[in-house]
């Protein structure tokens, strides 16, 4: 399956995980993460790490379609057959849903994702083999190191400022295209992020 590949805002949204074993967790997290409120459903969540599911509202019973009301995405994340009803009812009402013991009947997948900062990093391989592309985004990860993630969160705290100060579009267009420059990454391990941070203040400024 080819997916088309988006950026969820998800902030207030709501996201139900039902089925709280490692791979449900790890999706709670990642949507928690995302700033999603979570509600996770599974029978037996009363004897899972309290750690582990923080900030994740916890409902410890057996899944049933009214769990699915008001949310925005759902995972299922338990047995085949309590996933299989799970996609059922999302479908029914229109909930966006991704099953992980059947990937083929879901809206979505999850890809990869390495996530520093206001940098995410995501490798998708459609379904084929999520242990390939979890070992490409560490090898990207690993190649794109701290500068990527640490440039990335400075131009997205100078974004506004560009926009705001900078009138000519031409002028501001460049300024942004020119942010794409390996330069700024190099400068940034050879130099630091003040060095960084400088010489694009200067070119804001004019």
């Amino acid at each position: 399956m080819t997916g088309y590949p988006i950026e969820l805002n998800l902030s207030g949204k709501v996201a139900v995980v039902i089925g709280l074993g490692a791979v449900g967790r790890r999706r709670a997290a990642g949507l928690r993460e995302a700033g999603a409120h979570v509600i996770g459903i599974d029978p037996a969540a009363g004897g899972f790490d309290s750690e582990s599911l923080a900030g994740i509202e916890i409902i410890a019973e057996a899944y049933c379609a009214e769990h699915l009301r008001g949310a925005s995405l759902a995972i299922a994340a338990a047995w085949p057959d309590v996933n299989r009803q799970v996609v059922a009812d999302a479908l029914a009402v229109g909930v966006w849903v991704n099953s992980a013991s059947d990937p083929e009947a879901s809206d979505f997948s999850l890809p990869a994702v390495w996530r520093s900062g206001s940098l995410i990093l995501t490798v998708s391989t459609s379904g084929a083999s999520p242990a390939l592309a979890a070992a490409l985004r560490d090898r990207a990860a690993e190649a794109l190191g701290h500068s990527a993630a640490g440039l990335a969160s400075l131009l997205a705290e100078l974004r506004p400022l560009v926009l705001s100060r900078v009138t000519d579009p031409e002028t501001r267009r460049a300024i942004l295209e020119d942010w794409a420059n390996p330069r700024w990454l190099e400068l940034w391990a050879d130099q630091g992020p003040d060095v960084v941070r400088q010489a694009l203040w200067e070119r804001i400024e004019g």
